[in-house]
C-alpha cells in the first residue's frame, strides 16, 4: 500500500525533505504534567486528542463536502482555531519568555531578603501592604515558576477558554481551492493578519479583534482553508490561484521553523515582502532629521 507524504522546507525554503504526515508536528511529552513523584498526567493531551478527532470528523463530513455547520460545531471549530494559535511550540517559548522577567525579580527579592539582617526584615515586612488570602489577583513564586517552566501545561486551557468565544463573533468562510499546490500550512498554522495595521501608528499596529481588518486562517487541508473576519464573508467562497498564493505567504511568513507543502514546489511570491502602501503610517508621517 503506497503511503501518503509531504514535502516539509525550512522557513527560508531550503533543506527539503519527504515525510509522512504522522512524523511532523511532533514533540514527544509536550503537553505532559508530572507529578511529584514522576507520574504522568495526560489529560491536556487527551483533550487535545479529542480536539483532534472532532475537528476530523467535521471536516470530512461537513467541510469537505461544503455542508453548513451545526451551532455546536461552528464553537468546536473556533476552540480548534484557538488552539492551533496557543499549542505550538513558537508559543510556548513566547510564553516562557513573558514570565522570564518577572521569576528572575521574585527570585532575586527573596535572595535579597534572605540576605537582611533581622530587624531589616523585620521592617521591611512591615512596610509590604496587607495582602488579601482570598484575593484573585495574587500570584505567587510557585505559580510563576510553573508558567515559566511549563507554559503550555499551565497556560494552555485558559488562552483557549479565553479565545474561543471571542472568536465565535467573526464571520466564519472556508476558502476552497482546486489549485495543484493548494493551501500549505507550517508548525505555526494560525495566522493574525491584518492588512490595514501599516496605516495605524506602531503601538497599534499588532493584529487584534478589534479591528474591522483583521483576518484569522488556519490551513484545514490543500483544498480548504479557514478564514474568520469582520467583513461580512461567511460560507464556501472558491478562490483562484493568486488567492492561494497570497495566503500561503501569509503562511510561510508566520512559521516558525517548517512549513510544508504537498508538492516538491516553492513560490517565489511566498517569500515576498511586498510593497509599502502609499498611505502608510510611516510615508505620511516621516520622522524628521536632526
Amino acid at each position: 500500500m503506497h503511503k501518503p507524504y509531504v514535502w516539509v522546507f525550512d522557513r527560508n525554503g531550503q533543506n527539503v525533505r519527504r515525510k509522512a504526515p504522522e512524523n511532523i508536528f511532533h514533540e514527544s511529552d509536550m503537553y505532559t504534567t508530572f507529578g511529584k513523584n514522576g507520574e504522568r498526567d495526560l489529560i491536556l493531551e487527551q483533550g487535545l486528542s479529542q480536539l483532534e478527532m472532532e475537528f476530523t470528523r467535521i471536516r470530512n463530513s461537513k467541510i469537505n463536502y461544503g455542508r453548513d455547520l451545526t451551532p455546536d460545531e461552528h464553537i468546536l471549530l473556533c476552540a480548534f482555531t484557538a488552539t492551533a494559535q496557543a499549542r505550538t511550540p513558537a508559543n510556548r517559548e513566547h510564553q516562557r519568555k513573558q514570565w522570564e522577567r518577572p521569576l528572575r525579580m521574585m527570585e532575586r527579592m527573596t535572595e535579597a531578603v534572605a540576605n537582611m539582617t533581622p530587624d531589616t526584615k523585620e521592617r521591611f515586612i512591615a512596610s509590604q501592604p496587607p495582602r488579601s488570602v482570598n484575593s484573585k489577583g495574587s500570584i505567587g513564586y510557585e505559580e510563576v515558576k510553573q508558567m515559566h517552566e511549563n507554559p503550555l501545561q499551565t497556560l494552555l486551557y485558559p488562552m483557549i477558554q479565553a479565545t474561543t468565544p471571542l472568536l465565535c463573533k467573526l464571520d466564519m468562510a472556508f476558502l476552497v481551492s482546486n489549485d495543484e499546490i493548494g493551501f500549505i500550512t507550517s508548525d505555526h498554522p494560525c495566522v493574525w493578519f491584518d492588512p490595514d495595521s501599516c496605516r495605524r501608528p506602531p503601538m497599534y499596529r499588532g493584529p487584534a479583534l478589534m479591528y474591522e481588518t483583521i483576518e484569522i486562517t488556519v490551513p484545514l487541508s490543500p483544498t480548504h482553508c479557514l478564514l474568520l473576519n469582520r467583513q461580512g464573508m461567511n460560507g464556501y467562497i472558491q478562490v483562484q490561484p493568486n488567492v492561494v498564493h497570497e495566503v500561503n505567504r501569509r503562511t510561510r511568513f508566520e512559521a516558525d521553523e517548517y512549513f510544508v507543502v504537498r508538492r516538491n514546489v516553492k513560490l517565489d511570491h511566498w517569500f515576498d515582502r511586498g510593497r509599502e502602501p502609499e498611505d502608510s503610517w510611516d510615508r505620511l508621517h516621516p520622522r524628521s532629521g536632526g
